[in-house]
């Protein structure tokens, strides 16, 4: 039932975007960027659900209609300069961002839509746990190298293992068993988590970095790009 790929390195095409911004919603053609009060609708999910193996079936037996695909997004901006590369750790940013090419809605379920955003809080939750680890580790290593390999072996397989547990608990007790008032106890959680790390919440700045495809820095440039992605 669930789908995930692990970390890896991808390439950035460069696409013609159509975004918007407003206060809620920082999105372009592709996907939407996690903010404070966003809130997802049908129109959202753009993938033809009936073209995904098995999706039909889950929707019939256990109500799964509604399915949000969705991906932290991480690039790291490093000096242009070599010398100062090996010294700088570099400019990290990191984005949950939902997918619409890839998320699908086989009925027109407000209340399965509110299910799915729980996911992509969840993934909000997640980068604020990389973020609070990053914070950590960073005092900890003045080697680009030595940190870059201890952050990805270390602090990103476990906020990998993290999420995956959150979903699976969620998606087992609000569709393969279902437990009486099951979504608002995990809406509860979740928004309780949020609040423990509030301060590491996703920022406008890091949406930009993504929608405008520019590094905010002067002589930096874009050396990583990771994705881990979801699809539930």
């Amino acid at each position: 039932m669930s789908r995930i790929k692990f970390l890896s390195l991808v390439i950035i095409f460069n696409f013609s975007f159509v975004f918007s911004q407003n206060r809620e919603r920082i999105e372009d053609s592709v996907h939407i960027y996690w903010q404070p009060n966003i809130n997802l609708n049908l129109n959202d999910f753009e993938f033809d659900g009936t073209k995904e193996e098995n999706a039909e079936m889950y929707c019939e037996k256990v109500k799964l209609c509604v399915c949000a695909a969705t991906n932290i997004n991480i690039i790291i901006d490093s000096p242009t300069n070599n010398k100062k590369r090996n010294k700088d750790l570099g400019k990290i940013f990191i984005v949950p961002v939902f997918d619409k090419n890839m998320s699908y809605a086989l009925t027109k379920d407000t209340i399965g839509v509110n299910q799915q955003k729980l996911v992509f809080d969840i993934e909000e939750w997640t980068a604020r746990y990389i973020r609070q680890e990053l914070e950590k580790i960073k005092k900890q290593f003045k080697d680009r190298q030595d940190f870059l390999i201890t952050w990805h072996k270390v602090v990103l397989n476990e906020a990998q293992k993290k999420k995956r547990k959150l979903i699976d608990e969620y998606t087992l007790e609000v569709y393969l068993e279902p437990k009486p008032n099951a979504y608002r106890d995990w809406r509860i959680k979740v928004d309780n988590m949020l609040k423990e790390l509030k301060d590491y919440a996703t920022t406008k700045e890091e949406c930009n970095r993504f929608l405008y495809k520019k590094t905010i820095e002067k002589n930096y440039e874009q050396s990583v790009f990771l994705g881990c992605k979801n699809h539930n």
